[in-house]
């Protein structure tokens, strides 16, 4: 019962967003009695957190396993197109941004959306030591810092996204950003040959 209505809220949410969600929207989804979502988790915050622990477990178990042997930015950026896009077919993204956008600054819930963060915030930070080791800038810079830093932007893009009306192209445009630089950047770093050069264009002028 309970995964049942984790279920339902998700739904909800997905349909209804976050100012959308309450017991009887969320019973009405699948047809049980409101009752029930007091008895399984005590409030609508606590089964919208569930719903968040749920998610994003099973997001993190899906990049960690694609992720697991990444040690460059152009693996990375391969990586994240096909996650990113896995991610917008799922649906799991609207989710996290209702939740966090509406609990993340509230003085009660805060913590919790916090403490459903720093997984998130150890992986990047490790996936980051594993880019960065064996190059002339392993000892300069901190992968805590990059690491926080890349879910912060993540999640910043994604919340504004939803203010703008779903507008997905800010994340889509960094991972584009991401596949463009990540040779180039490599190859500072010391993992990989140059990328090609582009030919130059030449322009015909007739009169």
């Amino acid at each position: 019962m309970r995964a049942r209505i984790i279920d339902a809220a998700l739904q909800t949410l997905r349909t209804e967003g976050y100012a959308g969600v309450s017991v009887r929207a969320i019973a009405a989804t699948a047809a049980f009695s409101p009752a029930l979502v007091f008895y399984h988790f005590g409030s609508v915050d606590a089964l919208l957190l569930a719903v968040l622990d749920q998610i994003s477990g099973e997001r993190l178990a899906r990049y960690q396993v694609r992720l697991g042997d990444v040690s460059s930015l152009a693996m990375l950026a391969a990586a994240m197109e096909e996650l990113y896009g896995e991610d917008l077919q799922l649906g799991q993204l609207t989710a996290v941004q209702e939740i966090v956008g509406a609990m993340a600054f509230d003085p009660a819930l805060g913590p919790e959306i916090v403490s459903r963060m720093q997984p998130w915030m150890t992986f990047a930070q490790e996936l980051a030591q594993r880019i960065v080791s064996g190059s002339p800038l392993a000892g300069m810079l901190d992968p805590g810092v990059i690491g926080s830093a890349v879910i912060a932007l993540y999640m910043g893009l994604e919340i504004v996204a939803r203010m703008q009306g779903g507008d997905t192209s800010g994340s889509k445009a960094l991972v584009a950003t991401l596949t463009e630089t990540a040779p180039w950047i490599d190859r500072l770093l010391g993992k990989g040959a140059a990328p090609p050069r582009r030919r130059s264009t030449k322009r015909l002028v007739l009169d």
